[in-house]
């Protein structure tokens, strides 16, 4: 392994703080350089990570040929531009969630990576965690035999603001961007891309949508149910079902730490795999493996996986009658 990832924080915000906490978390990465429009948070976040340099601007933590790859986590609007620009300036990068507001800036990225040899990656960390490996090893088993259904949910009840990031449509509002992509991941991880979408929904005053209720179905005859919600508290629970039994991933699951197996016959296996941090070192290993190897593009969030649930995304928001 490279003694030690330079990384580049494109975006001072709440998710960054986390990101960089695990960061500093993880053996062979440092948080080498932070970038704000807003100087005084960029030096308060370098200053708290111990980061070398600051920016006030973007293109200037781009230039900065000892950055060895960058996270961008900005509002989702601006990821399309933002990426385009690292790749540009010959910059691996890992893009926060989802990718960009439309499958069309997702294959645009993806293919600009690939056309300058660089690293490109959807900052899925529930994809990079230890249960969700666990998980996929024990279908490739036959445990549970070949998986009929999936449901996931991912809801929370937000003070009404226009102003604010999720209801504001400028700032991809709504709770399929910001949410409901944590479902749609895991029914595509486990059935794939799905042959009919059907989706009841309800918009907010700003025109996001406030709750997406969608059903998936697959070539095969599998099915799945997604829900995702800005106006209400949900389970934040989620299970598989297959032809011998069926497992059960405990609240929160995108995160999950635990989940059970329940087979057809009665037995029951419990599992947990406690984070040593808070859940994105597992992300931060993944990419730094993935740079180590010489890769393009993470076995785990394929560039494939990426464009598949960015188009899911896309009929699922026309369907609400939500355009960005």
């Amino acid at each position: 392994m490279k003694k030690n990832y330079r990384w580049g924080i494109l975006g001072a915000g709440r998710i960054a703080d986390k990101f960089c906490e695990a960061l500093s978390f993880t053996e062979g990465s440092e948080v080498y350089a932070v970038a704000s429009r807003d100087m005084d948070n960029a030096k308060a976040y370098a200053t708290k990570y111990t980061a070398t340099k600051w920016y006030n601007n973007y293109t200037d933590l781009m230039k900065d040929e000892n950055v060895d790859i960058i996270y961008i986590a900005t509002p989702h609007p601006f990821h399309y531009e933002q990426t385009l620009l690292c790749l540009q300036h010959n910059k691996a990068v890992l893009c926060e969630k989802p990718m960009s507001l439309s499958p069309q800036q997702t294959a645009e990225m993806i293919a600009m990576a690939t056309k300058n040899n660089l690293f490109f990656m959807e900052g899925m960390w529930t994809a990079c965690m230890p249960f969700i490996d666990k998980i996929l090893s024990l279908i490739a088993e036959d445990v549970i035999g070949t998986p009929q259904f999936v449901s996931a949910d991912f809801g929370f009840s937000a003070p009404v603001d226009p102003a604010s990031r999720l209801f504001d449509k400028t700032l991809g509002g709504g709770s399929v961007m910001d949410i409901g992509i944590y479902p749609i991941f895991l029914a595509t991880l486990i059935l794939g891309e799905p042959t009919a979408i059907k989706t009841v929904s309800k918009l907010t005053i700003t025109g996001v949508d406030e709750y997406a209720n969608v059903v998936l179905q697959y070539a095969n005859g599998q099915t799945a149910h997604i829900l995702s919600t800005i106006n209400i508290n949900t389970a934040i629970e989620a299970e598989i079902i297959g032809t011998k039994g069926r497992i059960k991933i405990n609240n929160p699951w995108f995160k999950a730490t635990d989940f059970t197996v329940h087979l057809n016959d009665g037995t029951t296996q419990k599992f947990s795999m406690p984070h040593a941090s808070n859940g994105f070192e597992h992300e931060v290993k993944e990419v730094m493996d993935c740079l180590d190897k010489g890769l393009l593009q993470s076995n785990k969030v394929p560039h494939k996986l990426t464009l598949s649930i960015s188009k899911i995304m896309d009929e699922i928001l026309q369907q609400a009658g939500v355009a960005y």
